[in-house]
């Protein structure tokens, strides 16, 4: 039940990210990411990992892996990656892919696809942070890409996670996952709009005015979400939270 329940999740992620993520004008992912961070810092433990994502197309590519390396090396050199020669497999399909890192313990992505009947190139900029980052240069690196996507006419979203463990069973060694991650909700000043639980992971979609990037799932607006799964090695209670949601493992 829980793998098909993921896989549907994960349908509905890459639909997310592939037709886009509804965000008003206004809107500055820099502050959403600090008040993410800043929020979810008494639940986790210092040991994360903080996740960036941007995502929206650029030029045309129209299924040509030609286009699709001229397209990624043209990115590339503007937002400062390295050049890479050839495009790589995966899933079966060709892809373009340069990486560096760009933050001490973070290292910056570029991806560049070709989406079967589309023509523009999927584009996704992708920031993979250690524990040992320093957020204030995460922020920093944010909010220069940002202002690099945008003068490329990049029309897309920033998709930021963060992963770690959660406090309360370092010395309990158990917890109550339903209270901690209604908690959370309160901390967040959320409402509750979508559920998932099951005997080792709960996960809450949340609408939250503290927050204005946002997915449409059903008739449900969704700006956050939570969840908590127990791994089944080690017993420990992994916590991921997301805006607008998640869309890695967790």
């Amino acid at each position: 039940m829980q793998k098909i329940w993921l896989i549907s999740f994960l349908c509905l992620s890459i639909a997310g990210l592939i037709f886009g993520w509804v965000r008003q004008a206004d809107a500055h992912g820099e502050q959403e990411t600090l008040q993410l961070l800043n929020t979810v810092r008494p639940y986790m433990t210092s040991e994360n990992q903080i996740t960036f994502k941007y995502t929206g197309y650029y030029g045309a590519c129209g299924g040509l892996d030609q286009k699709m390396l001229e397209v990624g090396k043209e990115l590339s050199q503007k937002l400062g990656l390295p050049q890479t020669a050839v495009l790589r497999e995966s899933n079966d399909h060709p892809i373009y892919t340069a990486a560096k890192e760009v933050v001490s313990g973070a290292e910056a992505t570029l991806t560049v696809a070709s989406p079967s009947g589309q023509a523009g190139c999927y584009t996704v900029l992708r920031l993979d942070a250690s524990p040992q980052s320093e957020q204030s240069e995460l922020i920093k690196w944010q909010d220069q890409a940002d202002e690099q996507l945008k003068k490329l006419g990049i029309q897309g979203q920033w998709n930021v996670m963060v992963q770690g463990y959660a406090v309360e069973q370092a010395s309990a060694g158990r917890m109550d996952s339903d209270a901690l991650v209604n908690r959370m909700v309160r901390a967040f000043k959320g409402n509750i709009v979508e559920r998932y639980e099951d005997q080792k992971t709960v996960s809450m979609s949340l609408a939250s005015e503290e927050f204005q990037t946002s997915i449409q799932s059903g008739n449900n607006k969704v700006n956050l979400q939570i969840a908590l799964h127990q791994e089944s090695t080690s017993g420990l209670w992994r916590l991921t939270v997301g805006t607008p949601i998640i869309t890695m493992e967790y």
